[in-house]
C-alpha cells in the first residue's frame, strides 16, 4: 500500500512536469514566431524599397524623354502625368510610360513635384516611413543617403537636364 502511494504521488508531479514543458515549448514556439514575422515584415519593406527605386526611376527617364521630344527649341516637362501615356503634342501615339504606376510604399498615386518653370518634373513617395536603405544608390539617387522618409525620395528629370 505504501508503495502505491510513493507511484501515485510520483505520477502527479510528473503530470506537472509534463504541464511545465508544455508551457516552455510554447513560449519558445511564440519567440520564433515573432522574430519570423520581423524578418518577414523587413524583407516585405526591403520588396517595395527596391520597387520604389524602380519605377521612381521609370517616372524620372519618362519625363526627360518627354522633356527631350519637345517639338521646337523650347522644352517643357509635361502638364499632367498623363502625359507621358499619349503624348498630346503629337499627332501619332507617343508613349513614355505603360501605365501610371502607384506608389508601392502607400499604393497611393505618387505626389507630383512641379518645376519652377512649370509643369511636372518629377515624382515623389507619400510616405513618411523611414527608409531602411542608407547607401548603395546610385550616382543619380546619390541624394537619397541623407534621406529621413521616404517622401523625401524624389525622383526629379531635372538632375538629368544639362542647361
Amino acid at each position: 500500500m505504501v508503495v502505491a502511494m510513493i507511484v501515485g504521488k510520483c505520477r502527479q508531479q510528473q503530470q506537472g512536469m509534463v504541464y511545465l514543458w508544455a508551457l516552455f515549448l510554447v513560449f519558445l514556439l511564440g519567440l520564433m514566431l515573432g522574430k519570423g514575422l520581423e524578418v518577414y515584415s523587413t524583407l516585405v519593406k526591403r520588396e517595395k524599397e527596391a520597387d520604389l527605386l524602380y519605377i521612381g526611376n521609370l517616372y524620372r527617364q519618362a519625363i526627360y524623354s518627354y522633356y527631350l521630344s519637345s517639338p521646337g527649341y523650347q522644352k517643357k516637362f509635361p502638364e499632367k502625368l498623363t502625359d507621358l501615356l499619349k503624348d498630346p503634342r503629337y499627332l501619332t501615339n507617343r508613349r513614355y510610360l505603360r501605365q501610371l504606376y502607384r506608389d508601392p510604399m502607400t499604393q497611393q498615386a505618387f505626389t507630383e513635384v512641379m518645376s519652377p518653370e512649370g509643369g511636372i518634373m518629377g515624382v515623389s513617395s507619400s510616405s513618411t516611413k523611414n527608409p531602411i536603405k542608407q547607401g548603395g544608390f546610385t550616382t543619380v539617387n546619390s541624394g537619397f543617403g541623407q534621406a529621413e522618409h521616404y517622401s523625401d525620395w524624389q525622383f526629379v528629370a531635372q538632375q538629368l537636364v544639362v542647361k
